[in-house]
């Protein structure tokens, strides 16, 4: 059987396009960091069901100071919100420590990778909140969604649902105690697992 390709980056569309909680499509994702964990867990647990395909350009993710983290996701949202598929809309509540760390580290990216900045955690940036433009829907519709089963549809639907309706510490809690290796230089894995 040959295998479609499908790009990581028509994936992460696919996860904005889709109905979440409220049952709705293009249903936004609240912060860089539910967003991460997210395509992690994905590539450690749901890839299986997408054996069909042979997928591009998946992230690589590498353990941070707040768990998986993935330079290259990051750079695909940022590509998407720069062509004009994705808006970034900010939200009243601040970002949590971890997310406001993923922040940091994309925006201030030229002062070395990996390095964060005094000025950033000092500017307690507001959370931010991922959705499809009009021209993402349409691309989405028109290129993406048919090569899907029903079935793939249902499960990234379900999976989708599930990330958005758990609080972001109860997502990082079950990444780092499910995938220790994962959370081996947080700066916040006492947290989550002291047990």
């Amino acid at each position: 059987m040959n295998k479609k390709d499908l790009k990581a980056k028509d994936l992460l569309l696919t996860l904005l396009f889709l109905p979440g909680i409220n049952n709705e499509y293009n249903e936004p994702i609240d912060g860089r960091t539910r967003i991460t964990k997210m395509f992690y867990l994905f590539d450690k647990e749901i890839v299986q069901y997408f054996n069909n395909f042979n997928i591009i350009n998946m992230p690589e993710f590498f353990a941070y100071n707040y768990g998986p983290f993935s330079k290259e996701l990051l750079d695909d949202i940022g590509f998407f919100s720069a062509i004009g598929f994705v808006n970034e809309k900010t939200l009243e509540q601040p970002m949590s420590e971890s997310e406001a760390a993923e922040y940091c580290f994309d925006k201030y990216d030229d002062i070395g990778y990996g390095e964060e900045s005094e000025s950033c955690e000092k500017e307690n940036p507001l959370e931010v909140s991922y959705y499809l433009t009009e021209k993402g829907i349409e691309y989405v519709k028109e290129n993406v969604i048919n090569n899907f089963s029903e079935d793939q549809i249902e499960l990234l639907t379900k999976f989708k649902s599930k990330i958005n309706a758990l609080p972001l510490d109860a997502i990082i809690e079950y990444v780092y105690k499910k995938y220790p290796e994962s959370a081996e230089k947080s700066k916040i894995k006492d947290k989550y697992l002291k047990n």
